[in-house]
């Protein structure tokens, strides 16, 4: 059967955006890989080969470009980017190196603009993208545009000198006030004051954007400016903040501090009476997300548990407001043809994966089933024939016929509860990979008779939402606690069969779900939820690429509060409690936090993962 002609085309323009990209990267042997799962709205290449997305099947010109700008803008790092320099000079505290790696990508990417007028078309039409995609034009509050890919736009405008592109308006207007706050007498030094044209103190100094140490120089000054911690600390807090994975943290992830002791909240704190509904309830106030109006929850009110649960020693952890929280099925968040056409670009994305994760599927089912021993029941009346003891039949027959009855040994009556860390980090590639993983284990397990939940959890707003209009309007008191309206997902409830639920798992691809990660508080709910179970055993793997991070918290609170929380619901779930607390990280170490863990380093390996961790829990049983 002949290929149309579109695939002959297709391959063409790989083949020849590949050498492009070897071309600018100066390297003749780079491997470059493209995948349908990858947003053509370009991306800070840090490590790895480079991975392009796929233009439009019907190859139109402007789909063409946005691959191209994709190209240009990766090989571009490749070709004028020294790791080692790079390394020697970046800050150590998250934020801070999101916004240095972002203004990195700027300086190569301008190299290419001021050199080659068809990549500067190419970067052009991503950054017009990527504005797009992101919501940046509907933007009303600067906080909907995450502080790092506001200085890759206004620095990239800067090295540039051109004119600012319509996309991109909207972005230098929320972000310029705030820069000229907090920079004072020396905006001027890094941004003209006028930015009309665009002639900023990076001055579009041809030996500035050639010289990457002098540009890592004045960008780390910038980024001190803002008041970041650069975390210049020893090799120790520097491990400490490696590998999170949101941007804007206003200070180091990891960071002991005799403050941050304040984690969980005790119940005992509470009115007796209030603990004891509280307990009941289990959780209740969150279930609808709409308390506020029934003015039950007030501002300050301190964290409430199951009545299982019994919060560590280490002082409290408190939530300004649970009022405008959220509990929800997946279902409720997208009508039924967007499931259907997110559930289909997932499968679409990744039918190349399915293979591999099935094959994993099969062997995890294979070990389950041999743990599910059998045994024979002999010298029955009735059955299977005992064909092994006819000869006794035949030998005197008086004997009467005896027959047998397969015995099966039930497996350990057992639930497991997947909970996926649904932040804008995991966008793309990870959160995909994520969603067909965790539904062919599901229904593998529960082939094998074991239930499964799948969660996910984020945050409604990007810093802060209601929750943080409301401490505003209260006059902005000291140490509110959390300080965002936290969104707990349920894509599949443990006793709901996968082939009615199959379909919610797609919702992770809506653009917009994902957002910030309160880890503590989503490990509390999922096992608030699978500790009343009446399974024997009790399983909870969490899936995360980062450590808790959430703005709007951080900026307020001491700087590792949102960790310590974590560590000290970790510490209490697998001393006190029977659920058995295992994670994997993505491109995160998260054995610093769990007892049981794996670090993966691309989402690629998730599958074999989790197969492999569920087999290893089930060699226990």
């Amino acid at each position: 059967m002949n290929k149309p002609d579109t695939g002959s085309h297709f391959e063409e323009f790989k083949n020849a955006t590949a050498a492009s990209v070897r071309t600018i990267a100066g390297l003749r042997d780079l491997d470059v890989t493209f995948s349908n799962s990858e947003p053509p709205i370009g991306r800070v290449v840090t490590a790895g080969k480079p991975r392009l997305p796929l233009p439009d099947y019907n190859m139109n010109a402007q789909s063409l470009r946005l691959v191209r700008g994709c190209a240009d803008a990766q090989a571009l790092r490749i070709a004028h980017h020294d790791e080692k320099t790079h390394r020697k000079l970046a800050p150590k505290s998250r934020a801070a190196l999101e916004a240095f790696n972002a203004m990195e990508q700027a300086r190569v990417e301008a190299i290419g603009h001021r050199d080659m007028s068809g990549v500067a078309h190419n970067l052009n039409a991503v950054l017009e993208e990527k504005c797009r995609r992101l919501g940046f034009g509907l933007a009303h509050e600067r906080e909907q545009v995450p502080l790092n890919e506001a200085l890759h736009v206004m620095t990239r405008l800067a090295l540039t000198g051109e004119t600012i592109p319509p996309s991109a308006e909207n972005v230098v207007k929320m972000w310029q006030p705030w820069l000229k706050e907090k920079l004072g007498k020396n905006f001027g030094e890094f941004f003209h004051s006028s930015f009309g044209a665009m002639d900023p103190g990076f001055r579009r100094d041809d030996s500035l954007v050639n010289d990457q140490a002098a540009f890592a120089t004045l960008a780390k000054k910038l980024i001190t400016a803002l008041q970041f911690d650069p975390g210049e600390a020893d090799a120790g807090e520097e491990e400490s903040s490696d590998n999170d994975s949101q941007s804007q943290r206003d200070a180091k992830e990891g960071k002991e501090s005799k403050e941050a002791k304040e984690s969980i909240d005790p119940s005992d704190e509470m009115g007796e009476g209030e603990a004891e509904s509280d307990a009941a309830a289990g959780l209740e106030e969150t279930d609808e997300g709409g308390g506020a109006d029934d003015g039950e929850i007030a501002a300050g009110e301190n964290r409430r548990f199951h009545e299982d649960y019994i919060p560590g020693p280490e002082g409290l952890y408190t939530v300004y407001t649970h009022a405008f929280d959220e509990e929800i099925d997946a279902k409720e968040l997208a009508d039924e043809d967007e499931l259907t056409r997110l559930r289909q670009m997932l499968d679409r994305q990744l039918g190349h994966h399915q293979t591999v994760i099935t094959k994993l599927a099969n062997r995890l089912m294979r070990k389950l089933m041999a743990k599910q021993r059998r045994t024979w029941q002999f010298d029955l009346e009735e059955g299977i024939l005992d064909v092994a003891r006819l000869a006794r039949v035949v030998a005197n027959p008086n004997v009467p016929l005896t027959f047998k009855q397969e015995k099966e040994m039930p497996f350990r009556d057992t639930v497991v509860t997947l909970l996926i860390d649904n932040s804008g980090s995991m966008r793309g590639r990870p959160i995909a990979i994520a969603a067909m993983t965790t539904d062919i284990i599901a229904r593998t397990l529960e082939r094998c008779g074991v239930k499964v939940e799948i969660l996910g959890f984020t945050t409604r707003q990007w810093k802060g939402g209601k929750s943080r209009d409301l401490w505003m309007q209260s006059g902005r008191p000291a140490n509110p606690g959390r300080l965002n309206d936290i969104r707990h997902i349920i894509y599949k409830a443990a006793d709901a069969p996968m082939r009615r639920t199959r379909r919610n798992l797609g919702l992770m691809l809506k653009e917009g779900l994902l957002k910030e990660n309160i880890d503590g508080e989503a490990l509390v709910w999922a096992y608030n939820r699978l500790a009343p179970r009446n399974e024997e055993r009790k399983i909870m793997m969490v899936i995360s690429d980062g450590a808790p991070v959430d703005d709007s918290t951080l900026s307020v609170n001491p700087p590792n509060y949102l960790e310590m929380d974590l560590r000290n619901v970790i510490r209490w779930i697998e001393s006190e409690s029977k659920v058995e607390l295992t994670a994997i990280g993505i491109g995160h170490d998260v054995t610093r936090y769990y007892k049981k863990a794996l670090t993966i380093t691309d989402a690629d390996e998730l599958a074999k993962a989790l197969a492999d961790q569920l087999a290893d829990l089930f060699e226990e049983a």
